[in-house]
């Protein structure tokens, strides 16, 4: 793999990763033939998650990923909690960082929220 950059948030942690070109068509599954129209790098990204500027820049800015997600959606923490089986209390643990989300947690809350578990985890 070719020199990789890594770009970081407010609070140093990594938050874009910038890879060579080729390297990043090899990742994707993405042959030289289909880059000709483009179409191929959309389907590839079509699955990814996807998200309005705002919250994207309140994530890389340190934000509480979990916060921003649950503000975008227009839940509060009471109906995430009633959502995901939690409590109340316990999600404004897991968005102040007292407690920090496990994968177990991350899978209960990603549905609520409409996320991938991943979005969730550090």
């Amino acid at each position: 793999m070719g020199k990789i950059q890594i770009i970081r948030n407010a609070k140093g942690s990594p938050a874009f990763a910038v890879v060579p070109w080729a390297d990043y068509r090899r990742m994707a599954g993405v042959s030289s033939e289909d880059l000709e129209d483009g179409a191929a790098i959309a389907g590839a990204l079509a699955d990814g998650e996807r998200f309005p500027l705002e919250v994207a820049e309140r994530i890389s800015s340190g934000e509480n990923v979990l916060k921003v997600i649950r503000e975008w959606r227009c839940l509060t923490q009471a109906q995430l909690a009633k959502h995901s089986g939690r409590a109340k209390q316990y999600i404004s643990q897991l968005e102040t960082g007292v407690r920090p989300i496990g994968q177990k947690t991350a899978r209960a809350l990603a549905p609520a929220l409409k996320v991938s578990p991943d979005v969730l985890l550090d």
